[in-house]
């Protein structure tokens, strides 16, 4: 059976333009994600800076290094939004609630809180009462209370970033619409 040149060009045509619009398509489908993911994320930044009773969250956090301390959890990176770790489902709620994308529990009872991670990394870092960070080293870019700071890895030299940060932390503490998670 003879196949004629141009249908075989034919057929090449119509393959390398089904290729290039799955790929359009793919491509799209991926800038729909990440447009919704940031939005998540931004909605996420909202409740913890703006919604979030910082007091409450301490406590939680601080929850978790006592249970570290006595042994009942390792310290390690407990994932909690995408291949949940079964164990953190036992997360304190004022944690689950905020949707965090991990926990690390640190061995001197140091909390990470990342809400974000991938791409752009945010949350907060909760410190036992008298825990001491080593010389040299940051607690975090914006105090919240004493012992629980926020993190951001774009907060230093963006003032727009900071302005912003600052706007969420005091409509929060004007209790426009303070909510204890």
């Amino acid at each position: 059976m003879k196949v004629s040149k141009t249908l075989v060009l034919k057929i090449v045509i119509g393959l390398a333009i089904a290729f290039i619009i799955a790929n359009v398509l793919g491509y799209l489908n991926v800038l729909r994600y990440i447009k919704t993911d940031v939005r998540k994320g931004e909605q996420r930044q909202i409740r913890l800076l703006s919604e979030t009773d910082y007091r409450v969250l301490l406590e939680a956090c601080r929850q978790l290094s006592s249970r570290v301390a006595s042994g009942e959890l390792k310290p390690q990176q407990y994932n909690v939004r995408l291949n949940p770790d079964p164990e953190a489902l036992r997360l304190p709620q004022p944690i689950l609630d905020l949707e965090p994308a991990y926990v690390i529990i640190g061995a001197h009872g140091s909390v990470q809180i990342e809400l974000h991670g991938g791409f752009l990394h945010y949350g907060v870092m909760a410190y036992p009462k008298d825990y001491k960070e080593p010389p040299g080293a940051e607690y975090g870019d914006r105090k919240l209370i004493d012992g629980l700071w926020y993190y951001n890895e774009d907060y230093k030299g963006n003032t727009a970033l900071q302005k912003r940060i600052e706007a969420l932390i005091e409509k929060g503490k004007m209790g426009k619409t303070n909510v204890s998670l």
